[in-house]
């Protein structure tokens, strides 16, 4: 149970950071354009809920999956202005691969 959470928590972050950055960005006031929005929804939060699923179904490849599919534009969101708060992202692509870590151990111990 406790290594479903690590994704969950993952997730869920996600989602909240790409919320507050496409429409309540404490760095600007100019809105994002419908564009912007697609390319965030469809690299960011779509693969948040599909982690939602693999945390409960605890399902290890459909997290790789996740965590593949999230790594490119959460990296380049995470070092693209240091300090700021998108940096989380970082903090979001390390849960996932704990996740991945704690999952795997789990599996063996089961074993």
């Amino acid at each position: 149970m406790k290594y479903s959470f690590c994704a969950g928590a993952a997730s869920v972050g996600c989602i909240m950071l790409s919320c507050l950055l496409l429409f309540w960005n404490p760095y600007t006031e100019i809105p994002v354009s419908d564009k912007t929005i697609l390319i965030v929804f469809m690299m960011l939060i779509l693969p948040a809920f599909i982690g939602i699923l693999a945390a409960i179904l605890r399902n290890r490849m459909l997290m790789l999956v996740v965590l593949i599919w999230s790594l490119p534009y959460g990296i380049y969101l995470s070092v693209a202005s240091i300090p700021s708060i998108w940096n989380l992202y970082a903090a979001v692509l390390i849960l996932y691969v704990i996740s991945l870590i704690r999952k795997e151990t789990a599996y063996k111990g089961a074993l």
